[in-house]
């Protein structure tokens, strides 16, 4: 387990994109969409190399990827932060 990640049932971690936009991914021949919900955009995913991910605008160059907190997965989930 990952120290501070945040799991659903099915074990998958919650990782959040940089930006509040839907977003595909493709990270080692396995797609993933972030779903962009109350101005966070939040994939479940296995593979803990999606936390490596480069992009950006620009020319990337940066990490794009951090593991979504609990805060952030509440307010992903209901828009009110889980209150």
């Amino acid at each position: 387990m990952i120290e501070n990640a945040v799991y659903n049932a099915i074990g998958l971690v919650a990782v959040q994109y940089y930006q509040p936009t839907p977003k595909l991914v493709s990270v080692a021949r396995t797609q993933y969409y972030f779903d962009c919900q109350h101005g966070v955009a939040i994939a479940w995913v296995h593979v803990p190399a999606m936390l490596s991910y480069v992009g950006g605008c620009c020319g990337g160059g940066r990490l794009v990827m951090s593991l979504a907190s609990d805060a952030v997965v509440r307010h992903w989930q209901d828009g009110q932060g889980g209150r």
